[in-house]
């Protein structure tokens, strides 16, 4: 098992924790926490594998995925926490699975010939992608149409990881810097209370 398919494990089980946690905060039953469970978890890459033709999807051609992200609802359903913690998990598990998927993504865009734009951009859409579909389902405004640092994010990790591509790092160095680097904007983000600047409302 090599260091790249052992951080799609981590970003798929980081996800499902997140969607998990929304089912929770809503008081929602065991299928419920699986069916949010699996939406951040294979949302953002199975339309990126669309997108490329990269058929079957992930997750069709290695069930790990799916069994990863049930797995983790089921645990997290069993799981037992204190007053006020659900949201912070939720926020860091989310920071975490939206920087692996990013790099990911990205690395994977590459591998299918997109360029580097495209890769960074798809790398942000199989992030953000389950997130926005999670938000929805329990009728929450998605982070990434939110003020805050999030697509920001995962847009640097794509770019982080072309750069260390083009800079002779092999895939594993750039996933790991990359990963890094996104975890650590999103990090900062969630600490500082950062977000992009609103427009000025003229009178």
């Amino acid at each position: 098992m090599n260091v790249i398919y052992i951080l799609e494990m981590i970003g798929t089980a980081a996800f499902a924790i997140s969607g998990a946690l929304a089912a929770s905060r809503k008081n929602m039953d065991i299928f419920g926490f699986c069916v949010l469970a699996l939406m951040p978890a294979v949302g953002g890459g199975t339309l990126r594998d669309l997108i490329l033709g990269r058929t079957p999807v992930f997750w069709v051609a290695d069930n790990s995925y799916v069994i990863v992200a049930l797995v983790t609802a089921v645990i997290a359903f069993f799981g037992i926490y204190r007053p006020g913690t659900r949201q912070r998990l939720l926020i860091w598990a989310d920071a975490m699975g939206l920087a692996l998927f990013a790099a990911l993504g990205t690395e994977i865009s590459l591998e299918y010939n997109a360029g580097p734009i495209v890769a960074i951009m798809l790398g942000v859409a199989t992030a953000v992608t389950g997130g926005m579909i999670r938000d929805i389902i329990v009728n929450e405004i998605p982070l990434v149409l939110s003020k805050e640092i999030y697509a920001t994010a995962a847009f640097v990790t794509g770019v982080v990881f072309v750069l260390a591509e083009k800079l002779g790092a092999g895939d594993e160095v750039a996933l790991i810097a990359a990963v890094i680097a996104g975890f650590g904007v999103r990090a900062l983000a969630i600490r500082y209370n950062w977000s992009l600047p609103a427009p000025r409302v003229r009178r």
